[in-house]
């Protein structure tokens, strides 16, 4: 009877102490399991999107100049006597740019000219004296006549050269400003030698730089906005001139020429600096903010919004327009474009919508 009483109380002990592992486990099990994390979201600004005509343009640089330089020059060789200007000053028309003092031998030509006429216009009257009293020819009245044509045309020629004054001035024949002087006060000249480059004013023009490999797409008859880089200068509207067919071999650039009227150049020095932008054409393109698009190695991007996660949406920015990007892609037009805190943004991660 007791081996019987000692047996049942150790099979009670030993269920006791399973039962009592058993709840123990069971109750510590929600303690160690470890728990799934949320995954974090990011706070975003986002709005829609949609496609708008948008203006293809080219953005460049340059400068205000003159029209088409022209270079004065003295017709006879002397000694540039006086030369009373500066690089870049202003002219006007009537001005005294310069003035000569004539070689001596352009002065002794003019004389024997000047002789040469004279005597031929005598020996003409003898014969025609002579005819009179049948003591000459036709033949020889003519001959005479034709000296004196040969003497006159190299007299006018000499004339011309400037033989005939022993100083000449050089004047200005518009308004301009002095864009080079290749000559010196006190120097000895050839004839035809340049001696200043004159640039009108009033003609004034832009010179755009523009680089060779985008120069085809510029034409004449393009629509130009200029800025000059000055505080307060208004905008201009003009149009592309001419575009050259060479690169300068100073700035490997290509210039356009963009002519302005005398107006909307007032108060433009030459060589103001300018940028602008050339209106190539316009397209269709999706229409965002700037700080909508992002870049990386892999290009430009944005993010759109589906179903509460960003979505990278690799994009090609077709141009600008003001505060906005014209850009090409494969958008959805009923996702919104993310245009705040797109810079935490991964693709796939998931965002929340903030107060817009």
């Amino acid at each position: 009877m007791k081996t019987s009483t000692l047996v049942i109380g150790t099979l009670a002990v030993a269920l006791g102490a399973g039962a009592a592992w058993h709840w123990h486990a069971g109750a510590a099990a929600p303690d160690t399991a470890p728990e799934k994390a949320a995954a974090p979201s990011v706070l975003v600004q986002s709005q829609a999107v949609a496609q708008k005509a948008l203006a293809r343009t080219l953005a460049t640089f340059g400068e205000i100049a003159s029209a088409k330089p022209e270079t004065l020059s003295f017709p006879q060789a002397g000694q540039l006597l006086r030369l009373p200007l500066v690089l870049g000053q202003r002219v006007r028309r009537g001005d005294t740019l310069a003035v000569i003092g004539t070689d001596p031998n352009a002065v002794a030509a003019y004389t024997q000219a000047s002789n040469a006429v004279g005597f031929a216009q005598r020996e003409l009257k003898r014969q025609q004296e002579l005819a009179g009293l049948q003591l000459a020819t036709q033949s020889q009245v003519d001959a005479a006549r034709k000296q004196l044509e040969d003497s006159q045309a190299a007299l006018a020629a000499q004339t011309r050269l400037g033989g005939a004054h022993a100083t000449l001035s050089l004047t200005a024949p518009f308004d301009a400003v002095v864009a080079a002087l290749p000559a010196a006060q006190g120097d000895r000249l050839a004839a035809g030698a340049a001696v200043v480059q004159l640039g009108p004013t009033g003609h004034p023009r832009a010179l755009l730089a523009i680089e060779p490999a985008r120069s085809a797409a510029v034409k004449p008859g393009m629509a130009v906005t200029i800025r000059p880089l000055l505080d307060g200068a208004a905008p201009i509207a003009a149009r592309v001139a001419m575009v050259d067919g060479i690169v300068d071999p100073k700035t490997q650039m290509v210039t356009a020429n963009v002519e302005l009227s005398a107006s909307q150049a007032a108060g433009l020095a030459v060589g103001t600096r300018v940028e602008a932008a050339i209106t190539l054409g316009e397209d269709n393109a999706w229409s965002v903010p700037r700080q909508a698009v992002l870049s990386d190695d892999r290009g430009s991007y944005l993010f759109q919004v589906a179903n509460g996660h960003a979505r990278r949406v690799a994009v090609t920015v077709a141009g600008e327009n003001g505060p906005s990007y014209g850009v090409d892609g494969r958008l959805d037009p009923q996702l919104p474009v993310v245009v705040l805190g797109n810079y935490e943004l991964q693709d796939g991660m998931p965002v929340r919508e903030g107060a817009r």
